[in-house]
Formats: C-alpha cells, sequence, structure tokens
C-alpha cells in the first residue's frame, strides 16, 4: 500500500518545521545580540571603574607625597622660611627635591614653589617674582583663603611664551600644610598624561573613555568628531569630581551586526506570517478526510452520542467513555494510595508541608484520610530493646507483629471516641497524630488512657513492651512538627525515666535538669578513688547515678559523661605501671564499653557497669598485691592520709619513717598510685580545706594551720594557684551558692 497519506501529511507540516527552526534561529540571534549588549555595558562600567580609579590613586599618591615633603622635608622648609635671604644653595636644593618628585610620579608635568614673603617663584625651569610670572592668575586665586585646595578643572598653563600653553589640571597645597601661611605648592599635570595612563585599559578601536571635570570641561575627549558613540557608563568620583564616561564606537563591525540584527528580524516576521498562512493551508485541506472518517461513523449509535452536535462533538463524545474508563484503570494501578498517605504523613511530621485546613479536606477526601479537628497532638510508640526485638524474631514475624501493634492503635481509637491517623516512621518508632476537638473537655486524659491500655495489651499479648512519648497539642497542622519533635524529645529520657511507660512534656519540665558538667567532678573523684584502690568509689559511682536519675539527662547526654568516665579512666591507667595498663587494656576497657553501648536503661547501666569496675578493681589489687613493695605504698597512703596536716611531712619525712631512700620512695609512689607524692598530699589537704571553708567559719589561718601550712600566705599562694580563687573568694562563692 502506497503511503499516500503520511507523504501527504509529511509535505503539509515540512513547510511548518522549517519556519519554526527559522523562527528559533531568529529567537537565538535575538537573545544572542541582548546578551552581547548587555556584556558591552558591564565591560564599560567595569572600563570606566577601574580608569577612575586608576587615575584617582595616582592622584592621591601625588596629593599624600606633598603632604609628606611639606612636613618632613628639609630643603621645602628652609626654602619657604626664607631665613638666609638669596640662598642659591637653598634654592638649588628645592628645584634638585622638584625634579626627585616629578621622576618618581610620571603624572606630574612641572612644579612650582610661590613663597609669600618676597612673592618669589620658583619652578623646575624658572625663577622670577610673581608679578613677572605668566602663571600670576591662577596663583593671586589660590592665595584666597576661600579657595580649594584639592585638584582643579583642566585649565591652560603656561610656563614660557615661547613654548605656548598646555591644558593642566592643578593641585595647591599650603607650605606648611597646616596653615599655609609662608607660601603655596602648585603640582601641574597635563592632561595628556591622563590618557597614556589608561591607554591600556580599552581598545580605542571599539571602545571609548572620556573624562571631564566637575564643572563639565573635556580632560580626555576619547572620540574624534566624526565617530558615533554611544555612552553606556557615568562616574564620578568622589575624590575629584570628575566624571568618567565610556560606550562602543559605531564602527564597521557595529555596523554589520546592527545590520544582521534587523535583517533577521525581518525574516523572522515574515516566517511567522508565512507559517500562520500555511497553517490555515493545511488545517482546510487536512479537515476533509476526518469529516469522511465521520461520514463512516456516523451510522454507529454510541451511548454518549448526541444529535446536533458537531463531527468533532460526535467523535468526542464516541471517544469519551473510552478514554474515562482508560483513565480510571490507570489511576487505580498507577496511584498507590497508601503510599501517597504515608508520604503526606512524613512531610506532616517533618514539617515539609504547608496544608491550610482547606487543603487539608481536600486531601481528605482523595486519600480518605481522617477529619482534621481545630487541633492535633503526635505521639511516637517505640519498641522497647529493639535489637533484641530482631535478634529473637525473623523479619516476616517482625512485620506482623508491627502491624499487629498498629491495628490495635486504629481498632481502640472509635472505642475512645478519637480520630488518628498512624505510620510507621522509623523501624522501631511508629508514629499516630491524633485529632483532637477543642470543644470536647478532657481529651488529654482520653488519649493517655487509650496508649496506657495499648501498652499493657502489647506487654500481655505481643510478648515485647513499648515506650510512648506524647507531643504537646498544636492547633495547625502545620505545626504538627513541633509536636512530633516533643514526642521523640520525650523518649530520649527513656534511659532514665525507665521503659514501658508513657512519657510527656510534663515529667521533663516537673524535674529539675542539672548540667552535665556538674557530674565531671564526680567522676574525677571516683576515678581518684579507683585509682588508688579505695573502697569509697563504689559509694561515689552510686551516688552518681542517683545525681544523673534525679537531674534527668537525656540518653545522649548520659553516653558522654559515661565515655568521658572511660576516657579519665584510661589515662590515669595510663600513668601507671605498664602490668596495670594491659589489665585496663585487655580486660577493662572493651568490656566497659560494650556495657555503656548497649544499655536500655540506668539501672541496667549502672549493674552492668558496676560489675566489670569491681572486676578490674579486683585485678588491680591483686597485681598491686604481688608486687613487692605494694602493701609498703598502701601503708604510706594510709599514714599520710592520717599524718597530712603535719607540716613537716614530705618525702625526708616519709623515707625516716619507713627507712626507704627518699628518691625510690618517690618513684615507688608514681609507679603504685600513677600519682606524685607531692600532688597525693596537696589533693588530701585541699579537699579537707574545701570543706573547712564551706562549712565552717574558720579563720583562713586556722584552716592553713589543720591542713598542715605554717603560714597562711603560702596555704593561699598554693590554693589559689590550684583552684583558681583565694580562699576567702571560694568561700564566698561556696555561701552565694549555698544560697541560692
Amino acid at each position: 500500500m502506497r503511503k499516500t497519506l503520511f507523504n501527504r501529511l509529511l509535505l503539509s507540516y515540512m513547510p511548518i518545521f522549517i519556519i519554526m527552526v527559522t523562527f528559533t534561529f531568529f529567537m537565538f540571534f535575538q537573545i544572542l545580540s541582548e546578551q552581547n549588549r548587555k556584556e558591552a555595558l558591564n565591560a564599560n562600567k567595569v572600563l570606566s571603574l577601574q580608569a577612575m580609579r586608576l587615575i584617582d590613586t595616582s592622584l592621591k599618591a601625588i596629593d599624600n607625597m606633598v603632604m609628606t615633603e611639606t612636613i618632613n622635608n628639609k630643603e621645602l622648609i628652609n626654602f619657604f622660611n626664607n631665613e638666609e635671604k638669596n640662598n642659591m644653595f637653598i634654592n638649588i636644593s628645592a628645584v634638585k627635591k622638584m625634579q626627585d618628585m616629578i621622576s618618581s610620579y610620571p603624572l606630574i608635568d612641572s612644579i612650582y614653589f610661590v613663597r609669600f614673603e618676597d612673592s618669589f617663584v620658583l619652578s623646575n625651569a624658572t625663577s622670577d617674582k610673581l608679578s613677572n610670572y605668566l602663571d600670576e592668575p591662577f596663583i593671586k586665586k589660590a592665595m584666597d583663603p576661600l579657595a580649594s585646595k584639592s585638584w582643579s578643572g583642566v585649565r591652560s598653563f603656561e610656563q614660557f611664551s615661547v613654548k605656548g600653553s598646555k591644558p593642566v589640571v592643578s593641585l595647591v597645597r599650603g607650605a606648611p600644610f597646616i596653615t599655609g601661611e609662608k607660601g603655596l605648592i602648585v603640582i601641574n599635570v597635563a592632561t595628556d598624561s591622563f590618557q597614556n595612563s589608561i591607554a591600556d585599559l580599552y581598545d580605542p578601536k571599539t571602545s571609548f573613555i572620556g573624562i571631564r571635570d566637575a564643572v563639565g570641561s573635556e580632560l580626555i575627549s576619547g572620540l574624534n568628531a566624526k565617530e558615533q558613540s554611544r555612552i553606556f557608563s557615568n562616574y564620578v568620583s568622589s575624590y575629584t569630581g570628575w566624571s568618567y564616561q565610556s560606550g562602543l564606537v559605531k564602527g564597521k563591525v557595529f555596523h554589520v551586526i546592527s545590520s544582521l540584527y534587523n535583517i533577521w528580524f525581518i525574516i523572522g516576521i515574515a516566517m511567522i506570517v508565512l507559517g500562520l498562512a500555511w497553517m490555515l493551508y493545511v488545517t482546510r485541506r487536512n479537515s476533509k478526510p476526518v469529516e469522511q472518517i465521520v461520514d463512516r461513523i456516523r451510522g454507529y449509535r454510541l451511548p454518549l452520542s448526541k444529535e446536533g452536535g458537531d463531527e468533532f462533538s460526535f467523535i468526542e463524545s464516541a471517544l469519551s467513555n473510552i478514554i474515562e474508563q482508560s483513565n480510571q484503570y490507570q489511576q487505580k494501578h498507577e496511584e498507590d494510595r497508601h503510599l501517597r498517605m504515608r508520604y503526606l504523613f512524613h512531610q506532616l511530621i517533618e514539617g515539609d508541608t504547608g496544608l491550610t485546613h482547606d487543603e487539608w479536606m481536600v486531601e481528605t477526601s482523595s486519600l480518605q484520610l481522617p477529619y482534621a479537628y481545630d487541633r492535633q497532638v503526635v505521639l511516637v510508640t517505640e519498641i522497647d530493646k529493639y535489637p533484641d526485638f530482631c535478634c529473637q524474631y525473623s523479619r516476616r514475624d517482625q512485620n506482623l507483629l508491627k502491624f499487629a501493634l498498629r491495628s490495635v492503635i486504629q481498632e481502640l481509637a472509635p472505642k475512645y471516641e478519637l480520630v488518628l491517623w498512624a505510620e510507621w516512621t522509623s523501624a522501631s518508632q511508629l508514629s499516630a497524630m491524633v485529632f483532637v476537638d477543642s470543644a470536647v473537655e478532657a481529651k488529654d486524659s482520653v488519649i493517655r488512657e487509650l496508649f496506657e491500655n495499648v501498652r499493657l495489651w502489647s506487654q500481655d499479648n505481643l510478648k515485647f513492651t513499648v515506650t510512648i512519648g506524647i507531643g504537646e497539642q498544636v492547633a495547625e497542622l502545620s505545626h504538627a512538627a513541633n509536636s512530633y519533635k516533643e514526642a521523640l524529645r520525650a523518649l530520649k529520657y527513656k534511659i532514665v525515666l525507665g521503659e514501658n511507660r508513657l512519657i510527656t512534656s510534663e515529667h521533663i519540665t516537673n524535674q529539675g535538669q542539672v548540667e552535665v558538667y556538674s557530674h565531671l567532678n564526680a567522676i574525677r573523684s571516683i576515678i581518684q578513688s579507683f585509682r588508688l584502690l579505695e573502697e569509697e568509689w563504689k559509694t561515689k559511682y552510686d551516688e552518681l547515678f542517683r545525681t544523673v536519675k534525679l537531674g534527668l539527662l537525656t540518653k545522649d547526654e548520659i553516653m558522654n559523661l559515661m565515655n568521658y568516665l572511660i576516657y579519665y579512666l584510661g589515662r590515669e591507667m595510663a600513668g601507671m605501671t605498664k602490668e596495670f595498663q594491659e589489665i585496663w587494656t585487655t580486660d577493662g576497657l572493651p568490656k566497659l564499653s560494650k556495657v555503656i553501648d548497649e544499655s536500655h536503661s540506668l539501672e541496667q547501666m549502672r549493674e552492668e557497669s558496676v560489675a566489670v569496675l569491681n572486676s578490674l578493681f579486683t585485678g588491680l589489687q591483686e597485681a598491686q598485691d604481688r608486687r613487692l613493695h605494694g602493701a609498703t605504698i598502701r601503708d604510706m597512703r594510709k599514714f599520710i592520709e592520717e599524718e597530712y596536716a603535719n607540716p613537716n611531712m614530705s618525702l625526708d619525712y616519709l623515707s625516716s619513717t619507713f627507712n626507704i631512700n627518699g628518691k625510690y620512695v618517690s618513684k615507688l609512689f608514681k609507679e603504685e598510685t600513677g600519682q606524685k607524692f607531692v600532688d597525693f598530699l596537696f589533693d588530701i589537704r585541699l579537699q579537707v580545706a574545701q570543706r573547712l571553708l564551706t562549712e565552717t567559719q574558720t579563720t583562713i589561718q586556722e584552716i592553713a594551720e589543720q591542713v598542715g601550712y605554717t603560714s597562711a600566705i603560702s596555704f593561699s599562694r598554693v590554693f589559689k594557684k590550684v583552684v583558681g580563687s583565694s580562699p576567702s573568694e571560694f568561700r564566698e562563692e561556696a555561701a552565694r551558692r549555698q544560697h541560692g
């Protein structure tokens, strides 16, 4: 079969394709031209700014040089003071200084000095009386006290009548610099030098730069009279008041581009008109086969057909039913309502959606969601000991148990006249959003009663327990994320408050939270006692966990404290003998880290960590007993603890008491305890002193004597060096803390 229809359609729409391609090219050149224009504009702005900054920087440098030389240069000071009349050496020195200034700053064209005392003018090329100098009118204006002493506009300067005049700008400064009572310094810069200084910034064939002074006179014209130009930027210097203008020179290249742009514009308009005409022709010609098709199918009677309609209405009525059924079929198979609901739920609790109440009602009808009242609260149900739960059940059983938990919540909610929406938001957490009608009282108690029954049902029937965190009620759906965060925050206190319970914000706020750092001193004290193999470390350890529980710390804070305990204990073990270090590395550290990482409650952490530390303590004791001088060092420690108040307590005193060489005593003490004798003695004295300062009103002198110091001054000096404050300041601070 010949492809007559195909060829006809191809030939019909090919011109339209060509027209569209042509129109695309037209748009391309249009956009390219606009882009080039913007780039040229930006380039000219940068060009003007660079030229202005370059010239301003050069002029400021000259101005600063003149100020510095006026103040510091001896030759200039001598010239203007004129203490020695008609001293040629002074004049020659001043001229030499002018030549140095011109050599240092190539922009400078000429310099001359005017001395008021004798109306004498000295330049780098000549000298004369003011009345005979050709630039006398400018000098007279500059001598006016009200005249500006900054850079002038463009002016004509003539130094010798033979050479003629040249356009310059001038800087006038008084001498001395502040008063200007003895004369003037005039610096002339030829305007041609500005053109030379900025010549490398641009190509004069395509761009130009023009500079005008404050009154509009041209310093640099930038263009020939015959050339056409367009100004793209204009900047005014805050230093000189001059304006800098830049733009493009309309040369041959610019005319060619403009001509191409106009040609493409005409072609584009022509193509659009041609395309419209061709579209009308093709539409008229191709409508004939459609009419033939309509004539052939008109004999069929379709349920949706209507008499009296046009051919397109007839075709539409014939196909609408098919299209509708096809859309419904695709929608049922392509849309997964549960996935959409879960996605929307995550958006709500994570604060990624801003649904209003009306928008929520639309979602409610399409996804069959619960009706939203005017308040919401989010609860998070977390499976306790989730790693054990995963080890105990297979993946299939885990999914079944989780499905049962979610189903129980959804089935019990109607019995309490509650509307909720529950979704699993993580592997161990089932989140539920309860919609609360504020007109109904006691909804909070009903919600807690519902989830308390869920907790009990899980405990009795599912063989695992759950802990439920309850967030605050919020008034808008967009604030549901805040309620969700509160529920997660409540679950962080599960390790302290215990598992298998409901936790609300009231349980957290009713407790006085203690700063984590307040427990660090207690940990250090525990490690000190443990390292010294004192039995009282156990009492201190139990007291630490009691205060942590009362302080109501989160799991993260408790983990940080226990990690600090491991770190500090490891650091103390590192200072002891190699045998002690091996016991800690191979036995103590791995077991203690594992206990802390795997604990689900504070009580479990305390019991299991105490067992590990007791085992480590016993091993350290046995290792110390095996050492030759272990018993001797223990006796020394006991002796020091009893005789710390003796002012004669020292290594020599211990040496004579125990008949051991003093240096050997120091070495043994460090090896066995990990602490120097002096540090051990001072720790004991410091603890007693702090207790006396806090609990008694004993004088500083008496406390010093009670802890082994004969002088209160030496005691105060050592106390402040270690504690950071004097004994009296420590006592005052302790009193303030005690009285709130």
